[in-house]
């Protein structure tokens, strides 16, 4: 028997403004995507790159917080730093890699629990399990 899970349907519009620059809007958000001078565009915002890495950051960043909120661990002074680089064939980014600075020192228990929720975070499910992804030309 085949236990049936209930997804909600998330949405976004991405709009060209010009150039290369596009709008991100989300919600009540709005977000202006740009490449570097050097790569045509007028340097106004992240590349499309640059924030899927955020949002990697910024998943972990957001598990890390409330780990450590739920275990008393400090957070003043927590910081994620995301590096990566690429592959070709496809190109890609080829790897990431992500540094967690947390203020405080924990024990090897608490940092294997902590690697284990960081690791849960939904954007690490989505790139280690990736989605189908569709395109849909209308």
């Amino acid at each position: 028997m085949s236990t049936s899970v209930e997804t909600k349907k998330e949405s976004m519009t991405v709009s060209w403004i010009g150039g290369v620059q596009l709008a991100v809007e989300v919600r009540n958000h709005r977000l202006i995507l740009d490449q570097p001078v050097e790569e045509g565009g007028q340097d106004q915002g992240m590349t499309p790159v640059e924030i899927f890495i955020a949002s990697l950051g910024g998943c972990v960043g957001y598990f890390a917080a409330r780990f450590c909120r739920r275990h008393g661990i400090p957070t003043v002074g927590l910081t994620i730093a995301v590096e990566w680089d690429y592959a070709e064939r496809p190109h890609r980014v080829g790897t990431i890699t992500v540094h967690v600075d947390l203020p405080a020192r924990l024990d090897s228990e608490m940092k294997n629990r902590l690697r284990q929720v960081l690791e849960g975070c939904t954007i690490h499910q989505s790139l280690t399990h990736p989605p189908r992804i569709s395109v849909v030309l209308v």
